[in-house]
């Protein structure tokens, strides 16, 4: 027997309904307190030079939706404001008892650090040419390689300013791209599959519910039609990849590459382009899509050379109502790797008073 990702919560035996929902309140609360913290770092400094003038402004920026690029102070506000949800999640998995916070990671309960090596590869070879399509019309060879400034205008920042954006960017964006995904691709994922006892069942809903709240949560930024779907496309074979590898690993930097290229092309500020990433079209979500489709080939291509180990190689763990029997090893059970239901006694028919296991004290009826 084995488990696949979305099912790991259950490997624990502390494992409960319920549990993903104090994790879920836990991880509301914790975002909730955050954006204040943030909003009281960057709007009393804001006042306090600027003015009130400076703070209506800034507010004005923030509620419009679309996500200005060339802003250091917006882009790194945005930023953070998602980055922060990473150490919440892996907390709130924690401290609701589901599991250690690697349980997220992959079915190794951690991140499997070769196989994100592994997963560089393919990462750049979709990103070269998704980076010669979005920059197509964008350069010139006529008097020698550069900026065709006819087509893309002329730069509206400084070079100080686009240095900053840049740097912030590279910084930033890896851990706010692995922040949803570990949202969306795993804790949302992991919650729904662990709930639905008929994997096949579960697996469907789980990718299902978690594309459509990953696209629906970008609606607010002014997405059209064309944008949800881009978005949603993204998301869907993000998490078939997921379930696919068993961890987060490739889609983490899939998200971080993806979204560290859109960022750094639109930083310039060129004058002649539209920066608004939320107007797609239907020829962004038909390269969204066939890169995701792309890139997800060549990861699976890429598991089966490596032998990647894509299923946690153990069984759920049983489902204890009280104090667990002596066989079961006390706490040690209660860990990811219990050998499960395996090393159960089996029953001695002639020894005094003994039952089966399922009948023992405490057991949970085999499901």
């Amino acid at each position: 027997m084995s488990v696949p990702y979305h099912r790991l919560p259950r490997v624990d035996a502390r494992w409960r309904w319920w549990r993903p929902l104090v994790a879920l309140a836990f991880l509301a609360g914790y975002y909730i307190v955050t954006q204040v913290v943030l909003a009281v770092a960057y709007f009393v400094p804001i006042g306090a030079t600027q003015g009130a003038d400076g703070l209506l402004g800034f507010q004005e920026d923030l509620s419009s939706g679309a996500l200005d690029p060339t802003d250091p102070l917006i882009l790194s506000l945005t930023l953070v404001s998602l980055v922060v949800l990473l150490p919440g999640v892996l907390l709130a998995v924690k401290i609701a008892r589901i599991g250690p916070a690697g349980t997220l990671s992959s079915t190794r309960f951690r991140v499997r650090w070769r196989w994100t090596l592994w997963c560089l590869l393919p990462t750049v070879v979709i990103a070269i040419p998704m980076f010669l399509l979005q920059t197509s019309g964008m350069f010139t060879l006529d008097g020698g390689f550069g900026w065709d400034h006819d087509a893309i205008g002329q730069s509206t920042v400084s070079v100080g300013t686009l240095t900053l954006t840049i740097v912030m960017v590279l910084l930033l964006v890896p851990f706010q791209g692995a922040a949803e995904e570990y949202v969306f691709r795993g804790f949302l994922m992991q919650t729904i599959g662990s709930w639905i006892p008929v994997r096949v069942v579960g697996t469907v809903v789980a990718v299902a519910v978690s594309t459509v709240v990953f696209a629906l949560l970008h609606m607010p930024n002014g997405y059209n039609v064309w944008g949800i779907l881009d978005v949603g496309s993204f998301g869907l074979v993000a998490a078939i990849i997921v379930l696919r590898t068993g961890g987060m690993e490739a889609t983490v930097l899939q998200h971080a590459f993806n979204n560290i290229m859109i960022f750094v092309l639109q930083a310039p500020g060129w004058s002649k382009v539209d920066l608004d990433s939320s107007n797609g079209t239907i020829g962004g979500w038909l390269l969204t899509l066939g890169t995701s489709l792309a890139f997800w080939g060549m990861v699976e291509l890429l598991a089966w050379w490596r032998k990647l180990d894509r299923r946690f190689p153990g069984d759920e763990a049983p489902r204890f109502r009280g104090t667990p029997p002596a066989w079961a090893g006390g706490r040690q059970w209660m860990q990811p790797g219990g050998t499960g239901w395996a090393v159960a006694p089996a029953r001695d028919p002639e020894a005094a008073g003994s039952a089966p296991v399922d009948s023992s004290p405490g057991v949970a009826a085999r499901p």
